[in-house]
């Protein structure tokens, strides 16, 4: 913890966690590259009425 008013606490990862960082990564590119994909079944799922 950093000592200022108000109170500021610093978090950094462990290398456990760095080493997710490119699973992380890939998961935001694939997003990226099709999320009018995820947009358009998004809209198919809601029009196609309440589930049986």
């Amino acid at each position: 913890m950093t000592a200022s008013v108000p109170v500021r606490v610093d978090y950094t990862l462990t290398p456990l966690g760095e080493s997710l960082l490119p699973v992380q990564r890939a998961i935001k590119t694939w997003a990226e590259t099709h999320i009018e994909q995820v947009y358009a079944a998004r809209a198919r799922y809601d029009d196609s009425g309440p589930a049986a």
